[in-house]
C-alpha cells in the first residue's frame, strides 16, 4: 500500500513544533543554570570575604583593622585589611608594626623606638617623614600586625556606612533571587518536559 503525500504532511509541522520545544527548553535550563550559579557565587563570596575576614581571625584572637590612609604604604596600601594579634606594649620592639588607640581611632604604625623606662612607643607611618608626634603609651596597644589582605579593608569600610550596607543587603537579595530563578525555571522545564 503506497503512502500518500497526506498522510505524511501533518507529522512534519508535528516534528518542528517538538523541535522548537526542545530548543525552549534546553535554553530554559540553560539560563536557569546560570541564574543559580550566579546566584550561588555571590552569595559564597559574600561569605567567604565576611567569615574569612572578620570571623575566623577573631575565634584566632586577632582583631582585623582596616587601612583608611596612605601612612603606611607601600607596605600595607589603603584598603588593605590587617590582622593584629593583641600583645604587650612592653614587648613590641623597633620595626613591628603595631595597631593604637590615638583619640578614640585606631592607627597603625611601624615602631621605632621603645622606650621601657617611659612607658611609651616612638611609632613612624612608612610613608610619613617624621614621626608622629605624640609617643604611645603602653597601655594604649592593641596589638601587632602579623599579616594583611589587599583591597579587602574596603568591603570592612563600606558596611560601616549605611550606603554600604543597603549595597550589601541588594547583593544578597538579588544574589537568592537568582536562585530562585533558576529553581523556577529549571522546575518549569522539566515540567513541560514531562507534559509533552
Amino acid at each position: 500500500m503506497a503512502k500518500h503525500p497526506v498522510d505524511i504532511a501533518p507529522s512534519e509541522p508535528r516534528d518542528a513544533f517538538s523541535r522548537a520545544v526542545e530548543r525552549r527548553l534546553a535554553w530554559m535550563r540553560r539560563i536557569a543554570r546560570l541564574c543559580s550559579a550566579l546566584g550561588a557565587a555571590l552569595l559564597l563570596a559574600l561569605a567567604f570575604v565576611g567569615i574569612g575576614s572578620s570571623v575566623i581571625p577573631r575565634v584566632m584572637g586577632m582583631q582585623p583593622y582596616a587601612i583608611i590612609s596612605g601612612s603606611m604604604e607601600p607596605a600595607y596600601p589603603t584598603g588593605s585589611l590587617v590582622y593584629a594579634d593583641p600583645v604587650e606594649g612592653s614587648s613590641l620592639q623597633a620595626g613591628d608594626v603595631v595597631a593604637f588607640w590615638e583619640e578614640e581611632e585606631v592607627i597603625i604604625h611601624r615602631v621605632k623606638e621603645v622606650d621601657d623606662q617611659a612607658g611609651h612607643l616612638v611609632t613612624k607611618g612608612d610613608a610619613n617623614e617624621d614621626v608622629d608626634l605624640r609617643p604611645v603609651p603602653f597601655q594604649n596597644v592593641l596589638g601587632r600586625v602579623v599579616f594583611s589582605v589587599p583591597v579587602v579593608g574596603y568591603f570592612l569600610m563600606a558596611l560601616g556606612t549605611t550606603a554600604g550596607l543597603l549595597v550589601l543587603g541588594w547583593v544578597v537579595i538579588m544574589a537568592v533571587a537568582l536562585c530562585v530563578v533558576g529553581t523556577i525555571l529549571g522546575s518549569l522545564a522539566d515540567r513541560r518536559e514531562a507534559e509533552r
